[in-house]
């Protein structure tokens, strides 16, 4: 065999494992770690999402004042046994549009999106939404798969100041999956009318966030993890329908 034949087959090789080692990494990505987030969400314990969301609230809106607590109270008795969360809600004087949920039961509301709704209803089905990304452990799933090394690490060694540091400065920017946030929008119109309130408001109030910002280019922050409005008012409305 010539030595030019050998060389291409070498490359030829290297080419191919380099495909796999690609492919491989691509693999451990779009699986592997959605995997890992979802088996070590499992072994956290609600004490250790408490400290980690309440420094993260605290940090993303310094200066909110606890506020909606007759609401969110008749919220949180209408869920599901055994619901080991206490939740406290926060408000923000930012004329942000949009709502955040930490892990442990911390929700931080901005005075934008509390402009935006038409009805204390649908601030309402915000809480409701948000309280199922806590309940559902969707929050702390998302951390797990954005800081998947510290996290593991600051649940076994029992020291989560670094994680801390970590999401204090990115709570905002963490991703939902398309899962999650269809199970949190279905689950909210549930809980809605388990405690006693319109299950209609969760689509209105998608509705008032999109004639807010008629003619914008960028959506409001609450909607912009999930842009697909239209979709999501449809299965709202439909699902809501169904339980009058």
């Amino acid at each position: 065999m010539s030595a030019g034949v050998s060389n291409r087959q070498f490359l030829l090789w290297a080419l191919a494992l380099l495909i796999l080692a690609v492919y491989a990494a691509y693999a451990a990505w779009q699986w592997g770690l959605p995997w890992l987030a979802a088996s070590a969400t499992k072994l956290v314990p609600v004490s250790w999402e408490q400290e980690v969301g309440s420094s993260a609230a605290a940090a993303i809106a310094p200066g909110a004042k606890p506020c909606l607590a007759g609401v969110a109270a008749q919220l949180e008795r209408a869920l599901p046994p055994p619901n080991p969360y206490r939740f406290e809600i926060r408000c923000a004087a930012a004329q942000e549009v949009n709502a955040l949920a930490a892990p442990g039961g911390y929700i931080v509301v901005f005075q934008g999106l509390l402009d935006a709704a038409g009805s204390e209803e649908e601030v309402a089905a915000v809480l409701a939404h948000e309280m199922q990304h806590v309940a559902r452990r969707h929050a702390t799933r998302a951390i797990f798969r954005a800081f998947a090394l510290q996290a593991v690490a600051g649940l076994v060694f029992g020291d989560a100041s670094g994680l801390i540091a970590r999401v204090s400065g990115s709570l905002g920017a963490l991703h939902y999956q398309r899962a999650d946030e269809d199970e949190a929008d279905r689950e909210g119109v549930l809980l809605l009318k388990r405690a006693g309130l319109r299950p209609e408001a969760l689509p209105e109030m998608l509705e008032s966030l999109e004639t807010a910002t008629s003619g914008e280019v960028a959506l409001p922050a609450w909607l912009s993890s999930h842009p697909d409005t239209k979709r999501r008012i449809a299965i709202t409305r439909e699902l809501a329908r169904q339980l009058e």
